[in-house]
């Protein structure tokens, strides 16, 4: 199977659970063909780069686990444009705005990953 950006698009959000720690697809780099995997080891949470083929091989284990918010149908529902601009939707109320939709779908999947503890993809 050739990974292109719809499939990688679709492990973004993703959970496998490997040696007893949950872990989550953050991010996918289809041209390097890295994805990043948060997880938490008890010393905080860390953001690390696998091989896409991992990966895809741990969540064909799975049954469907996702994070709220990345890479879920609804997602563009939370992404809305304004008169002011582009905004999302968070739990404390709209977020924004931004000048782009792009921009707006960046600062929430980072809110996502703020709320989870990770302050950052790319380690």
């Amino acid at each position: 199977m050739t990974l292109n950006a719809t499939l990688a698009k679709r492990y973004e959000g993703r959970l496998f659970v490997e040696n007893g720690r949950l872990h989550m697809v953050v991010e996918v780099d289809v041209a390097a063909g890295t994805a990043y995997v948060s997880s938490n080891d008890g010393s905080g949470p860390q953001v690390n780069p696998w091989s896409v083929v991992d990966v895809r091989r741990r969540l064909a284990a799975e049954n469907g686990l996702l994070l709220d918010g990345l890479a879920r149908a609804d997602e563009s529902e939370r992404i809305t444009e304004k008169e002011q601009g582009w905004f999302f939707t968070s739990r404390e109320g709209p977020q924004g705005p931004f000048k782009t939709r792009a921009q707006a779908t960046r600062e929430l999947k980072a809110y996502i990953m703020t709320s989870q503890g990770t302050t950052s993809v790319k380690h």
